[in-house]
């Protein structure tokens, strides 16, 4: 179970590097090429809602590759500080935690994202329930981040390797 897990965690790593990279590479363009069209006069107003669009997306799929490389802020001190047994009790405890916000957090925005499906853009006449749904799929790949970290818990000889941040 350990090693499908983690198989599945370093997959959507992947994706999400890749999905994160390509999103900020549009991102980029999108203004780019927006302050040159706004310098000679052009107006292309569908740059702005695009770029915006393109954040959120890359925020969600960004943390969800932020949390397996544990570069989420995090502090720890207190944790690495006590006995192994009870530095686990207290991780168990932050991932239980961690993990319900999730399921929470992906059940009401997956929610949302459907009901958005018959709304449009202000400028860009397409669905919002497109937008919408890179909030749940970060989410989803947080939570396949945090199950292949739970299980190592457990058999985690050192605090440092199971903690959720860094």
């Amino acid at each position: 179970m350990e090693k499908v897990l983690d198989g599945i965690s370093n997959v959507l790593e992947k994706i999400g590097l890749v999905l994160a990279t390509v999103i900020l590479a549009i991102v980029f363009l999108l203004v780019f090429f927006g302050v040159i069209f706004r310098m000679i006069n052009f107006r292309f107003a569908m740059y702005e809602e695009l770029s915006r669009w393109c954040m959120v997306g890359m925020t969600f799929i960004g943390a969800s590759v932020a949390l397996k490389q544990k570069l989420h802020v995090g502090i720890n001190m207190l944790v690495q500080a006590l006995p192994l047994a009870i530095g686990k009790v207290c991780v168990v405890i932050a991932y239980l935690v961690v993990m319900t916000t999730m399921v929470i957090f992906t059940y009401y925005s997956f929610s949302a994202a459907l009901a958005a499906r018959v709304m449009k853009g202000d400028i860009v006449p397409v669905s919002m329930m497109y937008i919408k749904f890179t909030l749940p799929l970060g989410m989803i790949m947080i939570l396949f981040h945090l199950l292949a970290g739970f299980v190592k818990i457990f058999k985690s000889k050192d605090i440092n390797s199971v903690l959720i941040g860094s």
